[in-house]
């Protein structure tokens, strides 16, 4: 595992946007961090919203071996998400179990997910790094871009076949040390009856 910059996570991930069939081909290599990061909140404003949210987030390329894959999570998000609607526990794994043991178009019908497209991935796994995000401390990986492959590496898992999966990892701030400090904060300010700052 090693650093990378935030510009070069945001360039390659809008990449493999642009090799969507339905993506505009836009001029990826001169955009700034900023445009990059204007650019894919544009397009996948669900799944880039933590590169925000959790500033600053520190960025590594990393490759994702079986344990690391075993208990990485779907895209992070509300309870009522079309992902964890597939997945009962949260996992990639738990989903594609779902997938191997259910209808393909009532999953689909059911949960919205694209299942098809996880199914074909199985056989034909696209090129491009898996986006994962977490943040400090004791925080799950979920999957920020690339859930339709992840999923379909979890059946690849099933059947014993698993190869390492290139990824970026996002390790976004960890809110809670700040709101605890003014938390404590507020109540030396309390006891003595003052300003404690």
């Amino acid at each position: 595992m090693h650093r990378v910059a935030q510009v070069e996570v945001l360039r390659e991930w809008l990449r493999v946007e642009r090799s969507h069939p339905d993506a505009e081909w836009f001029p990826i290599d001169s955009l700034s961090e900023r445009e990059a990061l204007d650019e894919l909140l544009d397009r996948k404003p669900g799944a880039a919203a933590f590169v925000w949210r959790d500033a600053p987030v520190t960025w590594y390329e990393t490759t994702l071996d079986r344990a690391d894959f075993a208990d990485l999570r779907v895209v992070a998000g509300p309870a009522n998400l079309r992902w964890r609607d597939l997945s009962p526990d949260g996992t990639v794994r738990s989903a594609a179990d779902r997938i191997a043991s259910e209808d393909p178009e009532k999953l689909t019908a059911e949960t919205g997910v694209d299942v098809e497209t996880v199914l074909d991935f199985v056989d034909e796994m696209p090129q491009g790094p898996l986006v994962v995000s977490t943040r400090e401390g004791c925080v799950p990986r979920y999957v920020a871009d690339g859930n339709h492959r992840a999923v379909a590496l979890a059946l690849r898992m099933r059947s014993g076949e698993f190869a390492p999966q290139r990824a970026y990892l996002g390790v976004g701030a960890n809110p809670v040390a700040k709101p605890l400090f003014e938390r404590l904060c507020g109540a030396v300010e309390t006891v003595l009856g003052g300003s404690a700052r």
